[in-house]
């Protein structure tokens, strides 16, 4: 079978891209296509740096639009209404039908083919070439558009029964596509949270007063830490019902909950037991300050390792408490 090549006219391939003119950049290309898989239609847009390319068969309806300046791309499941777009960057060939058919000219040539007369195929007068593939023994078929080198169909042997048509060009026009065919017709994505944004919806205040401290890079220097639990939204402390261990040692806890927390190393261990179960996390040190405070934000409390951050208080109410 034919390996699909989508790289640009390389080796053998540059050989046949350079028996044929350069297509116009204003295009429409339809093919059905089962080389690779399960049969497909293909149809492919094009109109100077605006592409985009429309795949179909059974329970699948795809597109994507690309910008071939800026090499981005816009898809979606266009069977779904309503459906979210995704977005790409691509490097190399982008999906164009020329290319792709140098691709597989540089297979079929490595079969030795013969010339076999002139066809027309949907419209066009069209060379035609026979081959042998491994595995059969009857001849396969390639026609090819002698101007632009757009292979108009592939018919191929089978090790048994009769040759199938596996390649069909069924259209190839050469005109600007309607404006419509590069305007994406799917939902932008909801736009990516920040940590601010996470911060705010664990805490109920401002994102900017904290930091994780389970990410990022440690401070140098050294700090006393302050360090309690506190139930999200609230923010409201608990004083108790539980242990505080670091890198496996445990520590006190005052009657008020508080955990003070000195010399540590730029990175540590930080353990919270409770009957249930617990929480831990490697804390990440931030010592701009003498004395910077440290929370442990449960939102669970009866699970507080299904659901606690860690947070660095950086300004607000709750710095240095």
């Amino acid at each position: 079978m034919l390996k699909r090549v989508m790289g640009l006219c390389l080796a053998t391939a540059a050989i046949v891209c350079g028996q044929y003119a350069t297509p116009p950049l204003s295009y429409t290309v339809v093919q059905q296509n089962s080389l690779f898989g399960p049969a497909r239609t293909m149809s492919i847009y094009r109109d100077g740096s605006k592409a985009a390319i429309e795949v179909v068969h059974p329970g699948t309806h795809l597109r994507t639009i690309y910008d071939l300046q800026a090499r981005t791309g816009i898809g979606w499941d266009a069977s779904q209404a309503g459906a979210e777009c995704g977005t790409s960057t691509f490097r190399g060939d982008w999906g164009d039908p020329f290319v792709g058919a140098a691709g597989i000219m540089d297979d079929i040539n490595k079969q030795h083919p013969t010339p076999a007369g002139t066809e027309t195929v949907n419209g066009v007068s069209a060379r035609v070439l026979e081959f042998v593939m491994e595995g059969t023994t009857g001849k396969s078929k390639v026609w090819i558009d002698p101007k632009y080198g757009m292979i108009m169909r592939i018919l191929m042997a089978q090790p048994v029964g009769e040759p199938k048509v596996a390649f069909e060009t069924t259209q190839m026009t050469f005109a600007a596509p309607p404006a419509a065919m590069f305007v994406p017709a799917c939902k932008a994505p909801a736009p990516v949270p920040t940590d601010e944004d996470k911060i705010a919806a664990i805490t109920g205040g401002s994102g900017s007063d904290y930091a994780f401290a389970n990410k990022g890079e440690p401070t140098g220097g050294g700090c006393m830490i302050l360090f309690h639990v506190v139930r999200a939204g609230s923010m409201t402390p608990v004083t108790s019902g539980f242990q505080v261990f670091v890198d496996g040692k445990e520590v006190p806890v005052l009657a008020n909950g508080l955990t003070r927390l000195v010399n540590m190393p730029k990175q540590f261990q930080l353990d919270v037991r409770v009957p249930s179960g617990g929480g831990t996390s490697p804390i990440f040190r931030q010592c701009n300050k003498p004395q910077t405070t440290l929370l442990l934000v449960a939102k669970n409390w009866d699970k507080l390792g299904e659901g606690a951050d860690w947070l660095w208080v950086k300004s607000g109410k709750l710095a240095g408490q």
